[in-house]
C-alpha cells in the first residue's frame, strides 16, 4: 500500500468495523486513486468510497461521518445514480467522498452501467455482506475514456458555442463583466473541452478522462499552447483576448473533427461569429 493510501488507513479501519457491526450497511467498496494502477494516489488525493446502506439519513445527517475522524468541514451534494454525496474533510486535508447509495440504486447503478463510470479503472471491496462482489465482477470491467459524438450532437455544440460567443460579446459591450467571464472561461470551455477530447481521439487515440482531469498529459502541445491565452483576468480588455483566442481555438479543433468524422460543419455559424467578434474589435 503506497504512502498516500496509508494517510486513510484509520479511517478505512472504522468504517469498515462499523459495516461489520451494521446490518443496515450492506457494501464499502473504494474507487479513485487509491485502487488505480494508472495515474496511482499520490500525497493529494483523496479517499472516494461507494457505501450502499439501508440507512442513508444517518450519513445525510452527519451522525456516521462523525464517527470515523476529526471531521473539519463537510457538506452533501448530489452524485450520480440518484444518489447523493457525503463530502469531508478529515482533520487538516484528509478529503473524503462518500458516495451514498441505498442497495436498491447502488445495484441498479451496477447494472445499468452508471457505476461503471466511476469504478472502471479501478476499484476495492472492503467491505460486502455477499450481495455484490459478484454482481461487480459481472457488470464492472477496465476501461478507457474515449466519449463519442454523434454528427447531431457535434453540429449542435458547434452551433451553441458560436452562439454564445456572440452573447458574451454583447455582455462585455453591454459592461456585464461578470456575466461575460462566466461565459468565457466556464460556459465556452465545457464546449471547448468537448472538442479537445474528440481531436485527442481522432489524432493520437487518447485515454481522455472526464471533466479534463490530467489535460495537460493527453492534451498535444499545440492544444495546451493554444489554451495559455484562452483564459481572462477579471478586465474587459483580457475578456475580449480570451474569447477570441477560445473562438480561434475551437474553430480549429471543430473543423479538423468534421473533415475527419464526415460531419456536416456549420460554416455559417463560425462566419457569423468570427464578423461579429471583428465588428465589435474581438
Amino acid at each position: 500500500m503506497n504512502t498516500a493510501s496509508d494517510r486513510y488507513a484509520e479511517i478505512k479501519r472504522k468504517i469498515i468495523g462499523y459495516a461489520e457491526r451494521d446490518n443496515d450497511i450492506e457494501a464499502v467498496v473504494a474507487i479513485g486513486s487509491s485502487t488505480r494502477d494508472s495515474i496511482p494516489a499520490d500525497e493529494f488525493s483523496d479517499l472516494d468510497l461507494i457505501i450502499a446502506t439501508a440507512e442513508p439519513e444517518k450519513w445525510f445527517s452527519g451522525e456516521y461521518p462523525s464517527l470515523f475522524g476529526n471531521v473539519s468541514i463537510s457538506f452533501i451534494e448530489p452524485t450520480l445514480g440518484g444518489g447523493m454525496e457525503r463530502r469531508s474533510i478529515y482533520d487538516e486535508d484528509k478529503d473524503t467522498d462518500m458516495i451514498i447509495f441505498t442497495p436498491e440504486q447502488f445495484e441498479t447503478a451496477i447494472k445499468d452501467g452508471t457505476a461503471g463510470w466511476v469504478m472502471n479503472r479501478g476499484y476495492r471491496i472492503l467491505y460486502d455482506s455477499g450481495r455484490y462482489s459478484a454482481m461487480i465482477s459481472e457488470y464492472i470491467k477496465p476501461a478507457v475514456s474515449r466519449p463519442e459524438m454523434t454528427e447531431a450532437d457535434f453540429v449542435n455544440i458547434v452551433n451553441d458555442f458560436f452562439f454564445h460567443n456572440i452573447w458574451a460579446c454583447k455582455k462585455l459591450r453591454r459592461g456585464e463583466l461578470w456575466s461575460a467571464k462566466i461565459c468565457i472561461d466556464a460556459y465556452l470551455k465545457e464546449r471547448l473541452l468537448k472538442m479537445i477530447e474528440q481531436y485527442e481521439i481522432i489524432s493520437s487515440g487518447a485515454d481522455v478522462w472526464h471533466d479534463g482531469r490530467f489535460l495537460d498529459r493527453w492534451a498535444d502541445r499545440t492544444v495546451i499552447d493554444g489554451l495559455g491565452s484562452c483564459f481572462a483576468h477579471y478586465d474587459t480588455d483580457d475578456c475580449r483576448k480570451a474569447l477570441y483566442a477560445t473562438h480561434t481555438l475551437f474553430s480549429r479543433l471543430a473543423s479538423f473533427i468534421a473533415v475527419k468524422r464526415g460531419f456536416r460543419y456549420p460554416a455559417e455559424a463560425q462566419k457569423c461569429a468570427a464578423e461579429y467578434l471583428k465588428k465589435n474589435s474581438i
